[in-house]
């Protein structure tokens, strides 16, 4: 939970215990998630650079600190035609694309680095202060600098590119009365900014906008997707994007990252948007690593305002793995409508048929305004990392309504929340296992609302033992919708 420029450190009071308590031995529990009666410390494997863009037929070498005494390190490529392994953290660019570059120490401790391969030396920095249709590759070597700044009304579309910066990789400014942006079947890469202090780059920031559409694009380590602000939109379109590991947390200066979050990053944040027509949100891919990777809510809704015939909805969305390896108390949702006590307050907004899965904050929450229906979502994390060791989750629940910035009620009303499937484990404070469905701060609803919280099932608790193959079964449900949907996510630009 936050606004678009600061953390707001929202929490319930720590006697909460949920709505429902469901105990489990913590040692059975670790035992079956990783296959020991205890829990296990675990190390922190770190690669650096942690992103990086070269040329093909160029080398890379890779870094790791962190190895465990008396472990083997290995190191993998996640495609070989784009990425090959010559051992021992080098690695060798074959052909245009992305890879990821795995390490392993020993048998569960890894760490990974998105390399971007390109096929000839990216064009500097380009500034488009006329409409039409851009396609190239482009990169930014200045953390101040975006890759591509678009700062006309008339249309522009950037589409088939490949773009890397240590800056924002896109940055929209519209001059009058908004700017008209499309961006389709780009693959970005936020590279390392080099300066301590600094985060990594956005790969959309607008402001001033009329249109904005983005589309099958791929997105790796940013740290915020799309963040639109500051607008009345005709048109607003964010779908059939991926997005992977992002990271929020600032560089130190030297290939790492220090445990500061200058900006909470967000796949999406949309604040004092006004969208009349409406806004969709859907069939979007945000999977992150818990341990190695940082961001904030996924889908963030603050000061924003669709209209009684046309919703801000976001739908159809599958999102894995958000949390902090900062080290701080984590306050991120899945979806969630956002601001503060004062006007305008976030309305008329539909969350749809949207999974969250394996993920260290709550599934779905209603923090703020009216006419917000919550619907048909499916939410499934059960509690614990790789090493069996608790997410830092002590506030998430599977959705939660409560008005936290005690807005007037007349201005927080017709709420509904229903047909939620699935159910989140986290540890109570005495660091036991307990179901945490839902939260419903009672003195906060109204007549108008409709709160229905019976579709619960808790699959990852079976005959009061943990399950993790729960969050598998979501992954494969997953994969079964979109297959079912004929949808295609991502980048679908050749780009060899």
């Amino acid at each position: 939970m936050c606004n678009s420029s600061e953390k707001i450190t929202a929490k319930r009071p720590s006697k909460y215990v949920g709505c429902s308590n469901f105990s489990v031995t913590l040692t059975a529990l670790l035992a079956l998630v990783v296959g020991t009666a205890s829990a296990t410390t675990p190390v922190t494997l770190v690669i650096k650079p942690s992103s990086a863009m070269i040329l093909t037929k160029t080398q890379i070498q890779l870094q790791v600190t962190g190895q465990p005494k008396g472990t083997t390190c290995t190191w993998q490529t996640s495609n070989d035609l784009v990425l090959s392994s010559l051992g021992n953290g080098e690695f060798q660019g074959q052909s245009a694309g992305t890879a990821v570059a795995t390490v392993t120490c020993g048998s569960i401790y890894t760490d990974t680095a998105v390399i971007q391969v390109n096929s000839s030396t990216p064009s500097g920095p380009i500034v488009i202060t006329k409409g039409g249709t851009y396609s190239g590759v482009w990169n930014s070597n200045s953390p101040t600098v975006p890759a591509i700044s678009i700062a006309t009304d008339q249309p522009v579309t950037i589409e088939n590119s490949v773009i890397t910066s240590k800056g924002d990789l896109i940055d929209v400014t519209g001059v009058s009365t908004g700017a008209n942006v499309t961006i389709q079947n780009v693959t970005g890469t936020a590279l390392d900014p080099g300066v301590a202090g600094l985060q990594r780059g956005k790969f959309v920031n607008a402001k001033l906008i009329a249109s904005l559409v983005v589309e099958n694009c791929t997105m790796s380590g940013v740290s915020y997707g799309v963040n639109g602000s500051a607008s009345t939109v005709s048109t607003l379109k964010i779908d059939y994007n991926v997005a992977t590991n992002m990271e929020d947390r600032a560089s130190d200066g030297n290939g790492g990252l220090t445990t500061a979050r200058p900006s909470l990053g967000h796949f999406v944040i949309l604040g004092n948007i006004v969208a009349p027509n409406g806004a969709d949100i859907g069939w979007n891919q945000v999977i992150n690593t818990i341990g190695h990777t940082s961001n904030e809510d996924v889908v963030n809704i603050y000061k924003s305002v669709g209209s009684a015939n046309a919703t801000i909805t976001a739908h159809d969305n599958y999102f894995e793995g958000y949390s902090t390896a900062a080290g701080s108390s984590y306050n991120g949702t899945g979806l969630i409508t956002d601001g503060n006590a004062t006007a305008p307050y976030t309305a008329y907004v539909l969350f749809q048929n949207n999974e969250m899965v394996h993920m260290a904050g709550s599934g779905v929450a209603i923090a703020v305004g009216h006419d917000i229906t919550v619907k048909g979502n499916r939410v499934v994390s059960c509690g614990v990392d790789a090493y069996g060791n608790w997410f830092a989750m002590p506030y998430a629940d599977g959705v939660y309504l409560w008005n936290f910035y005690g807005v007037p009620q007349s201005n927080f009303y017709n709420l509904t929340i229903k047909t939620t499937a699935g159910g989140i484990i986290r540890p109570t404070s005495a660091n036991t296992p307990m179901t945490a469905d839902s939260w419903i701060n009672t003195p906060d609803t109204n007549a108008s609302d409709s709160i229905g919280l019976k579709s619960f099932n808790d699959p990852c608790l079976v005959n009061g033992v943990l399950n993790p193959q729960a969050e598998n079964n979501e992954r494969n449900y997953w994969a079964a919708k979109k297959a079912s949907a004929g949808v295609l996510l991502g980048d679908q630009h050749q780009q060899y």
